[in-house]
């Protein structure tokens, strides 16, 4: 059992019998003082013209009570002023039956403000203030009954008032925390988009200014060993078509993020032309969605440019395997040149292979990488199709 109130220091007052139902805490104050007043002229008018001075007493000790509970009595404290309250108004009612207002409204608050046990040990005030009350009226104690049954119906309406209120608080707190879940997926959504958004801008230009670097620094190479014209001339159209390539490679990027979906075979073969790697294709050649062909380009441009920065001079070959469950790339470069520059080597932000693993992970996929028995380096992924790329040629 229970006797701490439900009312809390920093809550409005839960009001007093109807008045709880009102929103706005001042129209409700107002309300319980109107209640209050109206209980008082009652009883006052009916009260015979010789009450004695217990009734008058008793009168008073439960409008006190009544203001206590106005003024916002909290915790502990609620139980004692609604068990006078109910007792108060208990004894009134020897004399006149409207001191039962008192009681019922004391039983009701106790049924709002407490468990069932303890408010039910509460509203018994009532019934042991009347039989205590009565004993010099008589050897029975008179309206006992109607006492008891005024309590219960005090209890019946507060506990009914507290299931309806603890629903309402049920319904705020699922409702509260589906907003809370809904807020959570709508930002991790943004956290996913920003960070893709993100991912492809790297991506981008990593790639193009990284190729940029390497062919810059071929052109210095040949102009500080006086190059044939012809020679700068070559590397200089090449530096115009990585731009122009790093141009493509937005555009493609804006129509993957956009959902479109585009033939790889064209795409690989003009990105292993740029970076002069061998490509080969294996299996029946499809359409892909967006993100999975994004994903593949993109693999096999970081391995290329790896392979291009890390091992400069070494031949380097794609495979492309278009699998009936699943599309797989392999790229390999045999052992760099010994004198690779250090430069090219030292380039990049050391964030390829992880950018790699993790966009292949995020298709659904897997990603090896490692060196090689012959002194080269390998990178290995595998992507599967979704239900409406299979490899059986279906498109449902």
């Amino acid at each position: 059992m229970s006797i701490t109130s439900r009312f809390t220091p920093d809550a409005d007052h839960p009001g007093i019998g109807l008045s709880g139902m009102i929103p706005d805490p001042r129209a409700r104050v107002a309300v319980m003082l109107v209640g209050l007043g109206v209980s008082i002229w009652i009883n006052v008018v009916t009260l015979p013209a010789d009450p004695g001075i217990v009734a008058p007493v008793a009168l008073a000790v439960a409008a006190l009570a009544w203001l206590a509970l106005i003024a916002g009595t909290r915790g502990g404290h609620v139980a004692a002023v609604a068990a006078v309250m109910c007792a108060a108004g208990a004894v009134i009612a020897v004399t006149d039956t409207n001191g039962l207002i008192f009681t019922g409204v004391a039983a009701s608050i106790s049924a709002v403000a407490f468990d069932p046990v303890a408010a039910l040990v509460l509203a018994t005030a009532g019934p042991v203030a009347h039989c205590l009350a009565a004993i010099p009226h008589g050897p029975f104690p008179g309206r006992l009954l109607t006492t008891a049954a005024v309590a219960l119906a005090g209890l019946a309406a507060g506990a009914s008032r507290r299931e309806t209120e603890q629903r309402a608080r049920r319904s705020a707190l699922v409702a509260t925390e589906r907003r809370r879940a809904e807020l959570a997926r709508a930002q991790a959504a943004l956290t996913g988009e920003r960070n893709r958004l993100g991912r492809e801008l790297h991506d981008v230009l990593a790639h193009t200014l990284g190729a940029l670097s390497i062919q810059l620094t071929a052109i210095d190479t040949l102009a500080r060993n006086d190059a044939p014209r012809e020679k700068l001339i070559t590397q200089i159209e090449l530096g115009h078509e990585l731009v122009s390539r790093g141009l493509d490679e937005a555009r493609q990027a804006v129509r993957a993020l956009r959902g479109e979906s585009a033939p790889p075979a064209a795409q690989l073969e003009r990105l292993c032309e740029l970076h002069q790697a061998e490509l080969e294709l294996v299996g029946s050649r499809r359409e892909l969605d967006a993100d999975i062909m994004l994903a593949l380009y993109r693999l096999t441009q970081e391995a290329l440019t790896n392979a291009a920065k890390h091992a400069p001079g070494s031949r380097v070959s794609v495979r492309v395997d278009f699998g009936p469950q699943d599309v797989t790339v392999q790229v390999g470069n045999t052992r760099p040149a010994p004198d690779a520059p250090a430069a090219l080597r030292a380039s990049g932000g050391g964030f390829g292979l992880q950018g790699m693993r993790e966009r292949v992970e995020q298709a659904g996929g897997d990603l090896q990488a490692g060196p090689t028995p012959d002194g080269g380096w390998k990178v290995a992924a595998r992507i599967p199709y979704r239900q409406g790329n299979r490899g059986d040629g279906s498109n449902r």
